[in-house]
């Protein structure tokens, strides 16, 4: 069943390759519009929301649910993607999204962002900050109910982060972009899992924060390493 607003066409014509962006938790779309703007010169971008935002919807609460709920959007259209883009949160759910596709014989490039394939253990206050943030981000005169939806939202996708560890294994092409401070705790230990996930996985590391990642100062680097990664071997 449709869903109005999922999936936003943001950049791009019918006649380029599908791009698909999945956004971190909380799922606005303002920091992803740079991006898409870039990647349009190339690819049709199409920018999936999370449920949960809107009137009536239920939040997802796995990270596997979000990938379903992405897999039907993709079945509804004529062509599968052939590059996909997550950050944090939105990576693992690309992730998923990716390894179903390659059951079928189909594989997108797939680029994660910043993103840890092992449960996730938040710092003391950091889910507050995020919590905050997202809600100061909406500005000062948001409708109460626009921001306990987002809230809401926020809480499920958060405990999904919590409980999820990347099992499914993915023979495409992939790109993997680690943020500052590289010496994060755990850090090192995710990399080498998604290593071991994904054979054919680039590494690259970019001058910015988890958090900052999608700012114009950042922007020029972050896709740069996208299309050298979209380009190697001639493409």
């Amino acid at each position: 069943m449709a869903v109005p607003g999922r999936p936003i066409r943001l950049a791009g014509g019918e006649d380029r390759p599908g791009c698909l962006i999945l956004p971190g938790a909380g799922g606005g779309l303002t920091p992803y519009v740079g991006l898409a703007s870039v990647l349009g010169r190339s690819h049709s971008v199409d920018f999936v929301r999370p449920l949960g935002l809107m009137p009536g919807e239920e939040p997802e609460t796995t990270v596997e649910e979000m990938a379903e709920s992405v897999l039907g959007i993709v079945n509804r259209t004529a062509t599968a993607p052939q590059l996909v883009v997550g950050w944090s949160l939105g990576a693992l759910v690309a992730w998923e999204v990716c390894a179903r596709l390659a059951e079928d014989e189909h594989r997108p490039d797939l680029v994660i962002v910043d993103s840890l394939p092992l449960p996730r253990v938040p710092e003391p206050g950091e889910d507050e900050w995020i919590r905050d943030k997202m809600v100061a981000d909406l500005g000062p005169k948001a409708d109460p109910q626009t921001v306990a939806r987002m809230v809401r939202t926020f809480v499920a996708q958060a405990a999904a982060l919590t409980d999820y560890a990347t099992e499914s294994s993915y023979p495409g092409r992939v790109l993997l972009l680690v943020c500052r401070p590289y010496d994060k705790a755990g850090r090192e230990a995710a990399v080498r899992r998604w290593r071991e996930l994904a054979p054919n996985l680039d590494l690259a590391h970019l001058d910015a924060g988890h958090h900052d990642v999608f700012e114009p100062a950042h922007l020029p680097q972050l896709t740069e390493a996208i299309h050298a990664f979209q380009n190697q071997d001639g493409r």
